[in-house]
Parts: structure tokens; sequence; C-alpha cells
């Protein structure tokens, strides 16, 4: 899986490590916690969201190529404000430093790059919140 970040009249912000794979599976699962399935990521979403990490905007996200109308007017949609995207990153990156079990779940998941792909997209919606330019997150397969 590939992440991309789009920053509003830029264009497609550079790599992130990994192709953001581990940031998107995470992400993946976090919009699904709820429904019942087990899966490290699921508890680690679960986890740190109880640690204040808003998934809100981390599960604003739509796939990159769309195959319709309705896919080119979600994909419009995924397009959200960076401060609140940064501010998710910021205490995501935390709560994976700091907290033990958080760690546990990341290490079950085989994700151990999440939080360096976290701390990257950080740094754009960062970037693109001082400019006043919205982002938009989309995967490929």
């Amino acid at each position: 899986m590939r992440l991309t970040v789009e920053v509003e009249g830029e264009g497609e912000a550079g790599g992130l490590p990994g192709e953001g794979a581990a940031l998107v599976a995470f992400m993946s699962f976090a919009a699904v916690r709820g429904f019942g399935a087990r899966h490290p990521l699921i508890a680690l979403s679960e986890r740190v969201a109880d640690l204040g990490v808003r998934l809100g905007p981390l599960t604003t996200f739509y796939e990159r190529r769309p195959e319709d109308a309705e896919d080119e007017a979600n994909l419009e949609r995924a397009w959200q404000d960076a401060a609140p995207l940064a501010a998710s990153l910021g205490t995501l990156v935390a709560a994976l430093a700091e907290d033990e079990r958080a760690a546990v779940f990341v290490r079950r998941a085989g994700a151990e790059t999440l939080a360096a792909e976290a701390a990257a997209m950080r740094a754009i919606a960062e970037r693109a919140g001082r400019a006043k330019r919205r982002v938009r997150l989309t995967y490929e397969l």
C-alpha cells in the first residue's frame, strides 16, 4: 500500500518513509474500529484514542484512483484542514514514543515504521497549515 499526501495548490508533497504503508494500514483499521473486528492496529487505535489522539483527521482519506462520479465526489470531500491533522499526528507520535502498551501493539502489528511515517506526515501537515492550505490523504493498494 502507498499513502500520498497532497497539499492544496501544490500537488504531491514528497514521499513518506516506507511509502506510508504502516500509516495507511493504521488509518484503515482506525476507521473501522468499533465494528467488532480484532487486530493489533485496531487495539492500537483504541489505545491512542484513550491517550488523547483525535482519530478523525487520520480517518479522512480516500482511494487515489476514482472509478466513477461518486468516487470523484468522495475524493473531493477528502480535503481537510492541515492544522488538526498535524495536531493528531503530533499526539500520535508522542503516544507511540511514550506508551509501552502502544509499543506492544505496534510490534504485534509489524508496524515498526509507523512513528517515522507519522512524523514525516506531521511535518508536511504543519508546513501546509502555516501556508493556510488544506491537505488530502489518498491511498493506493
